[in-house]
């Protein structure tokens, strides 16, 4: 029996968490707002936050994962070895410069500037269009661009996260 699937992206949504282990406070603690801006960043850390506004053409690249190196022996004998790092992922989301997103990543990027502190993400995939739906674990923010490249139009903006693993869930 086929499966009803489709190569459709558009469907797909991401929901991200941050969590900030190594401290008891706030985010509106640690960046010195009084209780009136509480609202606003505050909710940023520990619940879910579905990311909106990316581009059209290309809104997440997940990186391939290397699972084994391999070396080979003066006698020309083939070894390899399994890494240690098999299981982590890259992904990359793509945001148009209009997104609405971008504001709630650049309060998460001041808390960390402001606490000199790291947070973890973890997060979900669901691919509709594939009745998937993916955990991404234990993860990191490497990479954001604050202000976007100036050219005929304002550039999309690229956010990259790493993580630990990335694992299939039950189906959407």
């Amino acid at each position: 029996m086929v499966a009803n699937r489709t190569i459709t992206a558009i469907n797909t949504k991401l929901t991200l968490i941050a969590s900030n282990p190594w401290t008891n406070t706030t985010a509106a603690d640690a960046v010195g707002l009084g209780s009136t801006a509480t609202g606003f960043v505050s909710p940023l850390v520990g619940v879910p936050l579905s990311l909106e506004g990316m581009t059209s053409d290309n809104p997440f690249s997940f990186s391939h994962q290397t699972m084994v190196e391999t070396a080979t022996s003066m006698e020309g004998n083939l070894y390899g070895g399994y890494l240690a790092t098999a299981n982590t992922v890259e992904l990359t989301i793509t945001f148009i410069a209009a997104s609405d997103s971008l504001a709630t990543l650049q309060a998460l990027a001041k808390v960390m500037q402001v606490q000199r502190e790291t947070m973890k993400f973890n997060g979900t995939m669901i691919v509709p269009s594939q009745g998937k739906t993916f955990a991404l674990n234990n993860g990191y923010w490497l990479e954001w661009q604050s202000i976007p490249t100036h050219a005929k139009i304002l550039q999309p903006i690229a956010c990259k996260f790493r993580f630990e693993s990335v694992d299939e869930t039950l189906e959407a």
